[in-house]
């Protein structure tokens, strides 16, 4: 179960509507206070550094080509937030969301909007989401957390920043702080999918299995399409005893489901139900 749950996680993170990657497993460890100004020092440099030689995909010959001579580009103009947005999707389209986010919140410091923010805060997420090594963890934490802030201050309604903002404190030394943002979220919209899908996440990881269930239905009745809704239902069911419903989920999700990892994981579900 610990495993779908991580799964779930992954997948959870689609609902920002900011997927580049495929889902993929992610097994992290337990994960300072947030940077009230971000400026551009010798340390972005050590920070981009540091994330390019993490644990990430490697760049292909054409990618790091391209880079390259963007990064060439950049020593000879002044207005550099066009080259930094071209950086930031060649790394974002490689999976490297580490070192897209460098770019994007240069971009953010340059320009300040609470759309760039959102950008950049969205990007250091997916890194952080995918993280394996903790001081990652802690790093992209800390660079999430600053960012939505940022929104938020421009925007205190960014219900979306104020989302993923919350699911930063999973695994931190407050896990009930995730849970309390993500209840002032649907407060003030009830009907917000992400938070909903992410409160039956963390019912299901407090082993709250009813409570889960009754999250995923809600999101299923605002958005049938789900499959992660439909995917975290089924395993609750599965948790409830409640074998025949969560069967038919799986069965449904069997010839909807394209992604081989998803497919993988589904079968591995319909077999267990034998």
């Amino acid at each position: 179960m610990k495993k779908h749950f991580i799964i779930l996680i992954v997948l959870a993170v689609a609902l920002t509507g900011f997927l580049y990657s495929r889902p993929k497993v992610v097994v992290k460890d337990e994960a300072k206070a947030n940077r009230d100004k971000v400026t551009e020092t010798k340390s972005s440099a050590k920070e981009e550094e540091h994330q390019e030689s993490s644990q990430a995909p490697k760049l292909s010959a054409e990618q790091e080509k391209q880079i390259n001579v963007l990064k060439q580009k950049l020593t000879g103009t002044t207005d550099k937030k066009v080259l930094y947005g071209q950086i930031a999707q060649v790394f974002a389209k490689a999976n490297r969301f580490d070192s897209a986010a460098v770019y994007a919140e240069k971009i953010a410091i340059v320009e300040p909007t609470a759309e760039n923010w959102m950008q950049a805060g969205d990007m250091y997420y997916q890194a952080y989401t995918l993280s394996l090594r903790q001081e990652n963890i802690a790093l992209y934490t800390e660079k999430t957390r600053a960012c939505y802030q940022k929104v938020l201050e421009k925007n205190p309604r960014q219900l979306q920043a104020k989302t993923n903002l919350a699911m930063t404190y999973v695994q931190s030394d407050s896990p009930m702080q995730a849970i309390m943002m993500l209840r002032e979220v649907i407060t003030e919209e009830p009907n917000y999918e992400p938070a909903l899908m992410n409160l039956g996440v963390l019912s299901m990881q407090s082993n709250q299995y009813a409570k889960a269930a009754d999250r995923f239905k809600q999101v299923l009745r605002l958005n049938p399409a789900n499959l992660n809704a439909q995917l975290g239902l089924g395993y609750s069911l599965i948790e409830l005893k409640e074998k025949a419903q969560a069967r038919t989920i799986f069965e449904d999700l069997k010839k909807k489901v394209k992604d081989p990892t998803l497919l993988e994981e589904v079968n591995k579900a319909l077999e267990s139900l034998k």
